[in-house]
C-alpha cells in the first residue's frame, strides 16, 4: 500500500508541474457555412410492382421500364439524364423477391429536380435525393480563412472578459473535412442546396 501511495502521489506532483509550465490557453470551435452555387442534384428511384395498389396490373421488367420512360418524357425531361442501375449492385440489394430497377437521375436544374421530385406513380418508391459538390481549392481557402476568422472573433471575445489578450495558435484540429472529394447533401425543405459545414477547433494561447 505504501508504495503504491507513493507511486500516485508522484504521478500526481508530475502532472502538477507539467500542467504549471503549460501557458494559459483557449480554446474555441468554430463553424463556416457555404452555399456550393453550382451543385449537381441527384436522385435515387426503385422501379417495381411489389408495393403497388391492385388498380395496376402486374408489369414484367420491359413494360416498367417502358411506363417509366413515358413518364418522365410527359413530364418534359429528358430521358438521356436517367442512369439505369447506377451502382455494382441494384434492385437485389432491396430485398423483395420480386424483379426492379434502380434508376438515377441527375442535373443541374434546380426547376428540373423539382418537376422529377412531383413524379407519383404506384410503381415508384424514392430511395435519396442529394445536392452533391466538390470543394476546389479556391474555395478550400474562402472556406477555412471564414472558419478562422469566426474563431478568433469568439476567442477574442472570451478573453477579454478574462482581461487577458490571444496570442499565437497553439493547435487547429479539423471535424470532417471533404475539401477535394465529392460531398453529398440531402435535399431538405428548410435547407438550401449545396450547403456545405466546416468545422475547426482551434487553441489560443493567452497572454
Amino acid at each position: 500500500m505504501k508504495t503504491q501511495s507513493i507511486t500516485l502521489i508522484l504521478l500526481f506532483l508530475c502532472s502538477l508541474s507539467m500542467a504549471q509550465q503549460q501557458p494559459n490557453t483557449i480554446r474555441v470551435s468554430a463553424r463556416a457555412i457555404y452555399i456550393d452555387p453550382d451543385p449537381v442534384f441527384k436522385a435515387d428511384v426503385s422501379l417495381t410492382d411489389s408495393y403497388s395498389d391492385q388498380s395496376i396490373n402486374k408489369m414484367q421488367i420491359d413494360q416498367m421500364r417502358a411506363h417509366f420512360k413515358k413518364i418522365i418524357e410527359d413530364n418534359g425531361l429528358s430521358w438521356n439524364d436517367i442512369k439505369e442501375h447506377p451502382g455494382t449492385f441494384g434492385f437485389e440489394t432491396m430485398g423483395y423477391n420480386k424483379e426492379g430497377i434502380i434508376y438515377q437521375y441527375k442535373t443541374k436544374s434546380a426547376e428540373n429536380m423539382k418537376q422529377f421530385l412531383k413524379i407519383k406513380s404506384p410503381l415508384i418508391q424514392s430511395l435519396n435525393m442529394t445536392s452533391n459538390i466538390q470543394i476546389d481549392d479556391r474555395e478550400a481557402e474562402k472556406i477555412t480563412q471564414m472558419a478562422f476568422d469566426k474563431s478568433y472573433k469568439q476567442a477574442s471575445l472570451l478573453a477579454k472578459t478574462m482581461n487577458k489578450d490571444l496570442g499565437n495558435i497553439l493547435s487547429v484540429q479539423e471535424n470532417g473535412s471533404v475539401f477535394g472529394k465529392q460531398y453529398g447533401v440531402s435535399l431538405y425543405y428548410d435547407r438550401p442546396p449545396g450547403e456545405f459545414y466546416y468545422d475547426i477547433m482551434v487553441t489560443y494561447e493567452l497572454k
